[in-house]
């Protein structure tokens, strides 16, 4: 059957029984792509991979597509990350990338869409893993979509990840501060991702992509979260993400933490050093290059 032949998807489908364990996708086969990454949900252009847990049974699927019905209960995990649809066409595809339903879930053509996942028995022995996936078109302009925004599991090196939303002004400053002493955070990699909204500093190390001896490609991460942002030091929350390290977070100033991320770098210091410097507030605030 013709891919622009195949029906939208219209509400909600019988759970359908995987012939093959593994893990899903949402995607356009015919992008060209090979959706991989860490945690739960990744997302890029035209995908969407769902790790589909440890269970050696066949998944059960259930999807849904339309207006957002509003929260249900009863699921162990609920997560939802934003795709966008440069083809106007998405399918439920197994892991082999092979379309599994001839209906189109991309129901409003090109442009981004909410795409919400509810798991449970993901990692149960000797139970089915269940899921509903609920595909919920986003605002549509008259413009082209916007290329999709950078994600933590295709970055590098330091990271900078907001997960607030809610205060554009004290992003605003953030970024005007990053720009005026561009030369001590050439390095990081900012990550501006409603995809990552109210994200927890452990969601975020899940989501770091990882090389072949599975060393994460980001050891060092600084999370713009609503605290870090409601304060005009932006005291942001620093995590260590090397293997095997259990050192805590701790906030620092975003004056101090291009000289943090410079010399975590250069492995003139190590993590902790700068987590015994923090004030009694918990923030460390001292400059040093």
């Amino acid at each position: 059957m013709q891919r622009s032949n195949r029906p939208r998807l219209d509400g909600r489908t019988r759970p359908l029984e995987m012939k093959e364990w593994g893990d899903l996708a949402v995607m356009d086969p015919d992008a060209d792509k090979q959706p991989r990454g860490r945690g739960f949900l990744s997302a890029e252009k035209d995908w969407l991979h769902i790790d589909a847990g440890s269970a050696l049974e066949n998944p059960i699927v259930t999807l849904y597509a339309g207006d957002d019905p509003g929260a249900e209960s009863g699921w162990d995990e609920v997560e939802e990350i934003t795709v966008i649809s440069t083809t106007g066409f998405l399918a439920l595809c197994d892991s082999g990338y092979a379309p599994l339903r001839e209906e189109n879930l991309a129901t409003a053509g090109v442009g981004p869409y909410l795409i919400r996942v509810h798991a449970s028995d993901r990692s149960s022995d000797g139970k089915k893993p269940r899921f509903l996936i609920h595909v919920i078109p986003g605002e549509r302009t008259a413009a082209e979509p916007e290329p999709a925004s950078a994600t933590m599991e295709e970055a590098a090196g330091p990271l900078l990840v907001r997960t607030s939303f809610e205060q554009p002004d004290g992003w605003a400053r953030l970024l005007q501060a990053l720009e005026g002493c561009s030369e001590h955070y050439e390095s990081i990699t900012v990550v501006d991702n409603r995809a990552y909204a109210g994200f927890t500093a452990d969601q975020i190390q899940a989501r770091i992509g990882r090389d072949d001896e599975d060393r994460p490609d980001s050891t060092v991460v600084l999370i713009a979260d609503e605290r870090a942002l409601a304060s005009a030091e932006s005291p942001l929350l620093a995590v260590n993400n090397l293997p095997d390290d259990d050192d805590d977070p701790f906030r620092i100033t975003l004056a101090a933490a291009g000289s943090f991320v410079a010399n975590m770098e250069l492995a003139n210091t190590s993590f902790g050093e700068w987590g015994c410097g923090v004030d009694a507030d918990g923030v460390y605030r001292e400059e040093h290059y």
